[in-house]
Order: structure tokens, then sequence, then C-alpha cells
């Protein structure tokens, strides 16, 4: 690596070089970005990112050039370490990004058995080739959906009987919806575990649907807006009242009341994975645009392949 190169951890004061930084980075790769710097300050604020305690930048001549997004998620048995690195085309080739990861790996000295994942999108071969060069394994893929004309789904009864609406207060449901989000989401590659009070935080501002059957919460849908599209975050029934329709009839009452069109369309990733989720979703109208891999390793086995192929490092092991 350069030595003009410095690793350090995140600081407040690097908001707007962050944005910079992912505008740059925009510009090779239009799946990094750009970002605003309202969306950077609410990503920090994500109960996961722990304000970027664990995110670390490559600084150069007082100038960001690099910057690793790293936090760890709950997922019940065990917790896993995402990871996300993002290096300015003009600072490319320097070794930035190894440095970076091994900043990141050195965290968790204590755990060599600590999954580690990372997603690249499938148009980035350089990406592609560097996380497979690092010893990441390809586990699945969140496929990215456009929807521009809903399709209305067969109404069952059950979802005929469900009271589909919008909440006023997203936080006075929060307790329903992380009961709901860590049933339905908890065999997921990418499952994130969520307190009552944490999913409160998640949802503050935010736009949240219900449906409710006989007074009881049985699906929500979680969307963010944008100034000429809308995406939904995510969206899950309780797996005791899934297979009867009620989470088609319920995204498609967010898509209507939205006014969904090819001026105006609607985005979501779903996982390679869920096969029925696929279908509900090509049922409503969606259509799949692009691919994003989701790789995962271990740290110790980061390690040993790191070593192998680029030499020693001073990541801490056990």
């Amino acid at each position: 690596m350069d030595d003009g190169i410095t690793i350090r951890t995140l600081r407040e004061t690097d908001a707007e070089a962050v944005v910079a930084l992912y505008a740059r980075a925009a510009a090779v790769e239009p799946r990094l970005g750009p970002i605003t710097l309202p969306q950077w300050q609410q990503f920090l604020k994500l109960p996961q990112n722990r304000g970027g305690r664990d995110f670390r930048v490559a600084e150069r001549d007082g100038r960001l050039v690099g910057l690793a997004e790293s936090s760890l998620r709950d997922q019940g048995p065990h917790h896993s370490r995402f990871l996300k690195i993002v290096v300015a085309p003009e600072a490319r080739r320097c070794r930035i990004a190894l440095a970076l990861f091994d900043d990141v790996l050195a965290i968790d000295a204590s755990d060599a058995y600590l999954a580690v994942q990372t997603l690249v999108s499938r148009d980035w071969p350089a990406g592609m080739g560097f996380v497979s060069s690092l010893g990441f394994v390809h586990i699945e893929s969140e496929i990215g959906m456009k929807c521009v004309e809903p399709l209305q789904p067969a109404r069952t009864l059950a979802a005929a009987r469900a009271t589909i609406e919008r909440v006023n207060d997203p936080t006075a449901c929060a307790a329903e919806v992380a009961r709901i989000h860590n049933a339905a989401y908890a065999s997921d590659a990418a499952f994130r575990r969520y307190s009552p009070e944490e999913m409160a935080q998640l949802l503050a501002g935010s736009e949240v649907w219900i449906a409710s059957e006989d007074g009881q919460v049985s699906g929500f849908c979680l969307t963010e807006l944008e100034q000429t599209s809308i995406w939904i975050e995510s969206a899950a029934v309780d797996p005791a009242r899934q297979g009867r329709g009620l989470g088609q009839v319920l995204v498609y009452h967010v898509l209507t009341a939205h006014d969904v069109s090819v001026e105006h369309p609607c985005w979501l990733n779903v996982s390679s994975r869920n096969p029925a989720a696929l279908k509900i979703y090509r049922r409503l109208g969606f259509r799949p645009q692009h691919e994003t891999c989701r790789f995962s390793a271990t740290r110790g086995d980061l390690i040993a392949s790191r070593e192998r192929r680029f030499g020693p490092s001073i990541i801490g092991s056990d």
C-alpha cells in the first residue's frame, strides 16, 4: 500500500467527504451510489451501524480515498459481520481496499469462526474478482426487481377479511413488526434480529403498512419514498398466517396507493434462495432487473486465504 495512506476510524466530521467519495466511485460503478448527506446520516443511525463505530476510512494527504462500512449483526444463535468497501477510482490498485479489509478483520480478533458477508454487483467484474481472491464464497444473490404496472392478485377469503392500512405512528407497532420480522426472516442469510426498541428506532419517520386480522397484526410492509420511485425495504407475513394470499394483497395495496407506473416505478430486492417470494412478486408485476451477489466466509478462512494470496498481514488472530 502507498506509504502516504492512513487507515483510521470514522469521524462525525467525515460525512461530507464520504458523500464526495461515493460520488466519485459511482461515476465508475453506478451501483455504489451516489448518496446524499441526509441519507448517509440516516444510515449511520441504523441500530446495526451504531453510529459507524466499526467503520474505517483511508486517508491520503488529508483527503478521504477509501471507506469500509462494517456492522456486527445479531442473527439469533450467532453473529455475522457485514462489510462493504468503497475506494475512490483514482486511488485503486494501491491496496487500499486490502488495508481496509485487514483493519476490519482485526476488530473481531477473538472469533475465527465469525461469518463475514459482503455484496457485489454481478455487473462489476473487478469487485467480483477481488472478493473471490480474498476467499469469499458466493452463497446467494439479491435479485433487484422493478414494477411499473401492478397486477391484481387473486383475492382469497383470508386476504379479503384482512384490514390493510398505513399506520400514523410506526413506532407504536414496533413490537409486532419486530416479532413478525424475526420470525419470517430467521432463515435468511442476511437476517438481522431486532428488539422492539431497535425496530422503533428503525421505523421512526418511515412509512409502514400493516395487515391485521381480528385485531391481530399479521403482516407489514416498510417502504422508502424517493422523488421518482418507491422502494419496498421489507415485507413479511407472520409465518403462522402465510400461504393464504395476504402478502400479495398487502403489497398490491401499497403499489396502488402510490400510483406505481412507468414514471413512478417500485423497486425491491429479494433473495435468490426464496423462490416463493420471487413467485409472489412476479405475480404482482415485478420483473428482475439486476443481480447482486452475496459472499460469505468465516473470519479464519478469510485470514488464511488473504495471507496465501497477498502475504502476511497485521490482522489479529487466535
